[in-house]
């Protein structure tokens, strides 16, 4: 896919640019076009036949309309170099850097099946997610913070991560595509010093205008405002933030009724939280965190590097944070004795007293601390809940769904159904003993003898 870059040069030339419908240019040796596949900003993705390999390939070409500005063609040459340079399997492979039969610069890539990490969030199986599914988002995000950390690691930051800029294939494959507005930041890492970076090319009408360069529904603030020295590796960081909040949400970070707005917005650096952004979708909390921590609008208090940021989303896959946490009051009712049990929880802090009620008389069965679980065997055995539970002080509770108990262990395999054997037998035992501690309770006379001293 081709990048959508904002800047004064581009958003002038769109009104010009030709017809996606209209014929192609002819390829240089050795392709033949075979159709469009992707149209942006400065140019447009086609599939091609390399005849002499036999082969299909992706061919970018720049829009003929930005033929008569130098600065929009050495930025797409640029982008063919910097892009063949990174080589890394998350970042898709340059064949061929020529020219057309009419001069303009065009390069051959890879060409890469499979849908954007947009397509795949926007999926019509839609929001909320089953936790799997989010968990295998997750693992694609995790392989473009290794291909822009082996980016980082070469001097180049990528500046136009998002969703769109995502291509996901079927068997697992994920490829950051776009490096067109990249920055190269230090020279001797890339390994050549003749690389102009982008606004140092974009500004060849005299217009003295600010160029942007970037996307602003996930820009950081430090893109939106032109802060060309502040662009480092943590703003790729940030970009990757904003990725993971619309892996969370459904939409991007910034948001506005006109594209000026959303800049505005991306420039002021404040981010709603995704839980309140989705308040309906029982968000994990950690993860949540973790995508804040990444949208900072200072620098300095983002990961101070893309592999700080890959260890948390690896935590994140490893770890209970996943879990979306519950508050209760104390005295709230937690669990109704009878109720489905749709979920299970981990108290975080708090205590709650585990009781029945019978006749109007309440026969608390025991207390439960930090690190206890209750509401398992409901949920194990898919039988209503045996006991009802209450906050005795302010409760904190991690709840974990049946859902992710059958992702996590197999609710329904040949383990899990040792598993729920298990808890049909807990809870055999568990109404047994209920019952023997019912008929073991004397009540009170209704007059206590004298006490004798």
């Amino acid at each position: 896919m081709t990048t959508l870059a904002i800047d004064s040069m581009e958003s002038r030339a769109l009104a010009s640019a030709p017809d996606p419908g209209a014929s192609v240019r002819a390829f240089c040796e050795p392709y033949r076009d075979l159709g469009l596949v992707a149209r942006g900003g400065m140019g447009a993705v086609h599939r091609a036949l390399d005849h002499r390999l036999g082969r299909h390939v992706a061919v970018k070409t720049i829009h003929s309309a930005l033929a008569e500005r130098p600065g929009a063609l050495s930025r797409f040459v640029i982008e063919a170099q910097v892009t063949g340079a990174l080589e890394h399997p998350g970042i898709v492979p340059v064949h061929l850097l020529g020219e057309g039969s009419d001069g303009l610069p065009m390069f051959s890539m890879k060409l890469v099946e499979g849908r954007t990490l947009l397509a795949v969030i926007h999926d019509a199986a839609g929001l909320p997610w089953p936790s799997g599914r989010l968990d295998k988002l997750v693992q694609v995000l995790l392989k473009i913070c290794e291909a822009v950390a082996f980016a980082h690691s070469r001097g180049v930051v990528h500046c136009d991560i998002k969703p769109e800029n995502i291509m996901v294939g079927e068997f697992g494959q994920a490829y950051l595509m776009d490096w067109g507005v990249a920055r190269v930041v230090d020279a001797v890492a890339f390994g050549r010093d003749d690389v102009l970076p982008p606004e140092r090319l974009a500004d060849d009408d005299g217009t003295g205008r600010m160029n942007v360069f970037g996307t602003p529904a996930y820009m950081a603030p430090e893109q939106a405002i032109g802060l060309i020295d502040g662009i480092d590796a943590r703003t790729d960081v940030y970009l990757l933030g904003a990725v993971l909040y619309e892996m969370l949400t459904g939409r991007p970070p910034h948001r506005g009724e006109s594209m000026m707005a959303v800049l505005w917005d991306a420039a002021g650096g404040a981010v709603q939280p995704p839980r309140e952004r989705a308040p309906h979708l029982g968000l994990p909390e950690g993860l949540c965190r973790t995508a804040m921590k990444a949208l900072s609008s200072k620098p300095s208090e983002r990961f101070d590097s893309v592999m700080e940021l890959h260890a948390e989303l690896e935590r994140h896959l490893r770890g209970i944070d996943r879990f979306p946490l519950e508050h209760f009051a104390a005295g709230a009712r937690v669990v109704t004795e009878g109720d489905a049990g749709e979920a299970a929880y981990i108290i975080v802090t708090g205590r709650v007293a585990v009781f029945k009620e019978s006749d109007g008389i309440r026969t608390v069965l025991r207390e439960l601390g930090p690190g206890e679980v209750f509401g398992e065997t409901a949920v194990f055995t898919a039988k209503p809940r045996t006991a009802s539970i209450e906050a005795i002080e302010a409760l904190t509770v991690m709840r974990v769904t049946r859902d992710l108990l059958i992702e996590q262990i197999g609710l329904y395999s040949h383990t899990g159904a040792f598993v729920r054997a298990l808890a049909e037998r807990f809870r055999m035992v568990d109404a047994r003993l209920a019952e023997v501690e019912r008929a073991s309770m004397v009540p009170p006379p209704a007059t206590w003898p004298p006490i004798k001293v």
